[in-house]
């Protein structure tokens, strides 16, 4: 078996993502299994360093954003829709879950859904029709709930899903048709090992929520054609080869959430572990990040018209230089300085 090194790890990776050769906007969506959506901007950026055909007016067409990996919100292509709620698995009948009666929500449900159809597709006007419904204060604040509540239960059976963006609104999905799980999983697993491999099980395990038995037991049952490497003394797995002729970029500016790193339980690719509370909070939120020669070494923000740049540590003048520069390429006139500070 192939032995690779940490940098070559890294570059596979890259090339795997559309670090190296930038796709189309669809593809780049659908290869990397969506993109996380937490914070609404972040998949904008991420297709901006990706995609070829990025345009910040217009990267929302297609999408929507629902629950899919590890429980949390993804942007995904409408189109997809039917695969990934099914590799996460459509729940059966109502239950009580966030105390609320599952003798209600079917009526609840049905009524949200009828009336985003009819256009009333945002959270406030669709949280007054249901109090004119007679929704008391305290049902209306679970089936709003800021973590998920009904909405999220309807988002997980299909029938809805989130707009992309920062406003919240919502679409009806009346096109949805459940698929075989383990035959979604089977897909969700090729994509993953396809676009995000070289990885380990325990990557893929971490990354999308199913459970390593899950994993082997659904390629036991339909195949990938996987290959593997060693590196570091783990086994990494992947579908298809990477150009290793190739240079890592001298910078790049991550999106916070970004695939790059949140592909991989192991992050040592690219992460030291020294600056691992630089990027992943407590609480798990994943700042923007700056990568220099492939590796992490600053976090940043957009502030109106201003990137804000706050290195790790002591960074000199001609790093500083080549994250203004690449900033610059970016973003060009929709920004007017990179400004640089120190930790907190």
């Amino acid at each position: 078996m192939r032995t690779i090194d940490k940098r070559e790890l890294l570059l596979a990776s890259l090339h795997k993502q559309f670090l190296l050769a930038k796709g189309k906007r669809l593809e780049v969506v659908s290869s990397l299994c969506g993109l996380q959506a937490q914070f609404a901007n972040n998949p904008g950026h991420a297709l901006r360093i990706r995609s070829d055909d990025h345009c910040d007016q217009t990267w929302r067409e297609g999408l929507v954003k629902t629950w899919t990996f590890r429980h949390t919100l993804h942007a995904i292509r409408r189109d997809e829709l039917d695969l990934f709620i099914s590799a996460q698995g459509v729940p059966g009948g109502w239950d009580d879950g966030w105390g609320l009666s599952r003798r209600v929500k079917p009526r609840w449900s049905s009524l949200i859904r009828g009336w985003i159809r009819e256009g009333i597709d945002d959270r406030q006007r669709l949280k007054d029709k249901c109090r004119e419904r007679g929704a008391e204060p305290g049902a209306l604040a679970i089936i709003f709930h800021g973590w998920g509540g009904l909405i999220s239960e309807m988002c997980q059976r299909g029938m809805i899903a989130y707009a992309p963006g920062t406003a919240k609104r919502f679409v009806a999905c009346d096109d949805f048709r459940p698929l075989d799980r383990d035959a979604a999983r089977a897909e969700i697993l090729r994509r993953y090992f396809a676009h995000l491999g070289p990885a380990t099980m325990d990557d893929c395990a971490n990354f999308t929520g199913f459970r390593k038995k899950t994993i082997l037991g659904v390629l036991e049952k339909q195949p990938l054609p996987l290959q593997s490497v060693h590196c570091a003394g783990g086994e990494y797995f992947y579908i298809g080869e990477w150009d290793a002729s190739r240079d890592i970029p001298p910078c790049l500016l991550l999106s916070g959430f970004d695939q790059l790193l949140l592909a991989y339980r192991d992050r040592t690719r690219l992460l030291d572990d020294k600056h691992k509370p630089d990027v992943v909070t407590t609480t798990g939120i994943i700042h923007p990040a700056v990568m220099l020669d492939g590796r992490l070494k600053a976090k940043w923000k957009r502030d109106g018209r201003v990137i804000r740049v706050t290195p790790f540590a002591g960074m000199g003048q001609r790093s500083r230089r080549r994250i203004a520069a690449c900033a610059g390429d970016l973003f060009g006139n929709d920004i007017d300085a990179v400004v640089f500070g120190e930790q907190e």
